[in-house]
């Protein structure tokens, strides 16, 4: 089993190999075990890929790099682009390869490549051996993946780290991928997707999907229940911060007009990873051996009107609930006490992983107290995740997290 972060590479232009180290060693101290590279055309991404695979490399920790073409950018009858790109990093050691050698390949998109040929012509042309598992988008495309790309070597989906409608997460989307695939041979892969949230607020593109119902935690434990059918999963993103979905730290390369992600912390959920990706990976839920709280909300109520945006409310704006959501990893039973402003509630605890949640309240802080047989095991305070009962001045469905102590 895989566990893949994806990034946006269009976002490390101002990478310096030790950014790369930096992150690349907190991922693999979370159960990552690689980054696909989304990339496109730009000039200096060429130099800044071989920056990324040597930080690998001198990591020390086997973290491993490969490929997600973005054809939304690329073409399909560019072979000189992606031949030099496969060229070049073939033979790195920070190459994920399968058992025989194969250099992993994904893509974002890139149904409208319709025949075989087209895409063995450009990455089976120079003699490397190639596991080909792309992420396509097109409906009729996956639906006769087996007819049309027979020599495909798996399908990576990307819809089901999110509800598809206003609805709690389930296995539906992943279900319905997998069966009209038609990749049934033993050597096919399915790699699956999970994500923190979504929300994208730019002029001409501006909509939420349903993040809510603990959407991260949730999303993990039905890829652990269905882990049989899952051979690897990519965590959609590490960086991609216009659609919110990033679990990595806030770093400056970010879009123009990026408004909703300054001060909105996401590495939370990196350190919620680590537990569920060895569940994932061993098919056994680790042991907590301690106590530790994570919590997230948004900033502002969904019938709030913002006073100066001139993009306007999200598509799906109702799709949401105003309600702080609280994961505890606990290693006993007890109780847990969450304050935000006027809104307090005492939860009972149970070992294992426990789900609240909080209706938001105007506060500039967030409070729990952890309490068992009588004694306080911790009073964590954060002042990460606020909320305003009034109109701000623009629009806000991102979540700020905090985790602690």
């Amino acid at each position: 089993k895989l566990v893949i972060a994806h990034v946006i590479f269009g976002n490390t232009y101002s990478y310096t190999p030790q950014r790369w180290i930096e992150e690349i060693k907190m991922a693999s101290a979370q159960g990552i075990d690689g980054f696909a590279l989304n990339f496109g055309y730009d000039y200096w991404q060429a130099d800044q890929m071989q920056s990324a695979y040597d930080a690998a490399t001198a990591s020390g920790t086997g973290f491993k790099m490969f490929f997600s073409l973005d054809m939304s950018v690329l073409r399909c009858d560019d072979d000189d682009t992606i031949r030099s790109y496969i060229n070049k990093f073939k033979n790195h050691p920070a190459q994920l390869k399968d058992a025989s050698g194969n250099m992993w390949i994904t893509t974002f998109d890139g149904g409208n490549c319709k025949t075989d040929a087209q895409w063995n012509n450009v990455l089976r042309t120079n003699g490397v051996g190639i596991k080909f598992v792309p992420g396509f988008f097109n409906d009729e495309t996956y639906t006769k993946m087996k007819e049309y790309f027979p020599s495909i070597n798996g399908d990576f989906w990307w819809g089901p780290a999110w509800p598809k409608y206003n609805n709690v997460i389930d296995w539906s989307e992943d279900n319905y991928r997998i069966e009209r695939s038609g990749l049934t041979r033993p050597q096919d892969v399915y790699m699956s997707s999970v994500a923190p949230a979504f929300y994208v607020h730019y002029d001409g593109r501006n909509r939420v999907l349903r993040s809510d119902d603990h959407l991260y935690a949730r999303r993990w434990e039905d890829l652990v229940s269905h882990r049989n059918v899952v051979d690897a999963l990519q965590i959609v993103t590490w960086n991609d911060y216009g659609e919110s979905t990033y679990i990595g730290p806030i770093r400056q390369d970010m879009p123009t007009g990026t408004t909703w992600v300054p001060g909105f912390d996401h590495t939370p959920f990196l350190e919620m990873t680590g537990y569920y990706a060895s569940a994932f990976k061993t098919g056994q839920y680790p042991t907590i051996t301690s106590d530790k709280v994570f919590f997230w909300g948004r900033p502002h109520s969904k019938y709030a009107v913002a006073t100066n945006d001139s993009v306007g409310r999200p598509v799906n704006w109702d799709w949401t609930d105003d309600l702080l959501w609280i994961v505890l990893f606990s290693t006993g039973s007890g109780s847990l006490k969450v304050t935000m402003g006027s809104s307090s509630s005492t939860f009972s605890v149970s070992a294992g992983v426990n789900k609240f949640t909080l209706p938001l309240a105007q506060a500039s802080s967030v409070t729990t107290v952890l309490t068992r047989n009588g004694a306080t095991v911790f009073n964590f305070q954060s002042d990460a995740v606020t909320y305003t009962s009034g109109n701000p001045s623009k629009y806000n469905w991102n979540y700020a997290a905090a985790a602690g102590p």
